[in-house]
């Protein structure tokens, strides 16, 4: 440790040697000289030898006045004994603590300085007591300074190795630090440090950055071509801001993380949309001949029939398939948190909040896809700042004033009437024409029956691997049974159905009985229909059970009407 001072120790050595006109040396606990004056100053990197006067004082800590060498008791085994030149010597212990870290001593070689020393042995000895407090001092100094130094160090090597930007601002709004992240995303090699941060982000922002002590994210901007996500916190020092921490996260790294977390990553081509029949391939081609431009679509069609499957299709045969599929159930979020989940939120904006804001779904996707479900349910007044986002291409936070620029494409869908739904003013005219550009129709699966089997098959494969089943396939009877049943449920329900039989099917064929388990359960009722609705559907699927079993001839559906105690022709009304 004292070596790592030692020329502040020479200075001291001279400036002792110049107030006393006394020789001086400094040595450290291994008894190396650190500093010296006079004849001494020769030995300076030498060590002395251990059964001095010196090592002494370093191994009890104790100070040693010696007035008579080489006669002391201390120097009978000192090997210069018979050679030793000084006439006096004082030796004091220099300590860290309780630590002994050195020895300070002065050493005489004239009677005259011996004389005048010993009648003032004693202030000297308070002097150079002093002299080893004051090194004592300025070795703890430096080893606070080593320790910040080291603490310093530690923090940017952490910096450096964050996969974010950062940049350490003082009051001034002038740059301390930043790390290499920031550097080379940005090409910052040229900021120097006490430049201002005005430099390099947009003045407008930088009063909301030093504004009290602002926490949280400030928005997404761009700097040399880099987009990123921008979180400011302040340093805090008893309670007295002394400056801001700016954490710059990149703003496509951030999508994908987002992206992964909602599944929206899965990549869905046409080829995924399984089927043979007229109309759905007459839907493919609108959509693969549609999907290249950034036209709105609307996907119209039952619950359960595949719209997002079509929505992702169309995503990810676009020049957008690189960014954001960002899927929004409108029917799905409660009305009064709607608008903070499709634009976001500020700090505080409402109770419950998160204390740093929150980006909305419109402002991740930003220039990817954003897939509207369920279009039909979205609020009145949601249908209102829909349209103006669509028409400006910005958005506003809840509890904000700054715009954010977005550019989504829109694909939306519904199972609803829109057009009854604008003449009966529930839905308005304006936006129905900003979603309808491009309209397709996907058909029920009761309208491509032939289509039934080749997705039954095609589920059963898949579940088959799952499940880690061997279920060959269907029985004959079990697929004339799909193919009659209406399927209310659409995909969804044949999927639902297939994933059923395979875990609970016994044989290496699924039957008529396993199916009919699910098929006449109550629950296997389809979504959004009214009660008589769903009623009659029930009713339906009851007949046509009973036809799967007795037949479909005329004689078979007297039969069976005879036995549900209904006539022929309610028979056949309740079949349409």
């Amino acid at each position: 440790m004292l070596n790592d001072i030692k020329i502040e120790l020479q200075n001291i050595a001279d400036t002792i040697k110049a107030i006393t006109n006394v020789d001086v040396t400094i040595m450290d606990r291994n008894l190396k000289r650190i500093a010296a004056t006079g004849i001494l100053k020769n030995n300076i990197g030498k060590f002395v030898p251990k059964n001095s006067a010196f090592h002494k004082s370093l191994t009890t800590g104790e100070q040693y006045f010696i007035t008579n060498p080489p006669n002391h008791n201390i120097c009978l085994d000192c090997y210069n004994k018979e050679n030793c030149e000084e006439k006096a010597e004082l030796c004091i212990p220099i300590k860290d603590g309780n630590n002994i870290i050195g020895v300070l001593g002065m050493c005489i070689f004239d009677d005259e300085t011996k004389n005048n020393f010993i009648n003032k042995h004693e202030d000297y000895k308070n002097f150079e007591s002093r002299l080893s407090s004051l090194i004592s001092t300025r070795i703890n100094e430096k080893k606070l300074g080593f320790l910040i130094e080291y603490r310093s160090s530690e923090l940017m090597t952490l910096i450096n190795s964050l996969n974010e930007g950062i940049i350490i601002l003082n009051n001034n709004k002038q740059i301390l630090s930043m790390n290499y992240y920031i550097k080379e995303k940005a090409n910052l090699y040229n900021i120097k440090e006490h430049t201002n941060i005005k430099e390099i982000l947009p003045e407008k922002i930088l009063d909301r950055l030093f504004s009290k002590n602002f926490h949280g994210e400030i928005g997404t901007f761009e700097v040399n071509q880099f987009k990123f996500i921008l979180n400011s916190s302040p340093i805090m020092v008893k309670n007295e801001k002394k400056g801001v921490v700016l954490v710059f996260s990149d703003f496509h790294k951030m999508q994908e993380s987002i992206l992964k977390a909602n599944k929206s990553s899965n990549i869905v081509t046409f080829d995924d949309i399984i089927g043979e029949s007229e109309a759905l391939l007459n839907a493919k081609r609108q959509a693969i001949q549609i999907a290249e431009e950034d036209i709105s679509v609307l996907l119209l069609g039952e619950s359960g029939t595949g719209k997002e499957v079509f929505a992702r299709a169309i995503h990810f045969a676009s020049s957008r398939k690189n960014e954001v599929f960002m899927p929004i159930n409108s029917g799905a979020i409660p009305e009064n948190l709607i608008e903070s989940e499709l634009f976001g939120y500020e700090k505080g904006a409402f109770t419950g909040a998160n204390t740093s804001g929150k980006m909305g779904k419109f402002e991740l996707a930003k220039d990817g896809t954003v897939f509207l479900d369920e279009i039909g349910d979205l609020p009145m007044h949601m249908q209102v700042k829909l349209l103006r986002v669509l028409e400006e291409k910005e958005i506003i936070r809840v509890g904000g004033n700054e715009t954010i620029k977005v550019n989504p494409r829109i694909i939306s869908a519904t199972h609803k009437n829109l057009y009854k739904m604008v003449t009966e003013d529930k839905f308005r005219e304006d936006l129905f024409y900003r979603l309808n550009v491009v309209p397709i129709n996907i058909p029920p699966l009761r309208e491509r029956s032939y289509d039934i089997i080749i997705l039954a098959r095609y589920f059963l494969k898949k579940y088959n691997k799952i499940y880690g089943k061997d279920i060959l396939g269907f029985t004959n009877e079990c697929e004339k049974s799909l193919f009659r049943y209406s399927f209310p449920g659409n995909i969804r329900e044949l999927r639902n159905l297939i994933e059923y039989s395979i875990n609970f099917e016994k044989g290496k064929y699924i039957t008529t009985d396993t199916l009919n388990q699910k098929l006449n359960s109550p629950i296997n009722i389809g979504k959004d229909l009214t009660l008589a609705e769903m009623t009659k559907l029930y009713e339906k699927n009851i007949l046509k059970n009973y036809i799967n079993k007795y037949g479909d001839d005329i004689d078979a559906k007297k039969n069976i009407a005879k036995k549900l105690g209904i006539s022929i022709a309610t028979l056949y009304r309740k079949l349409e």
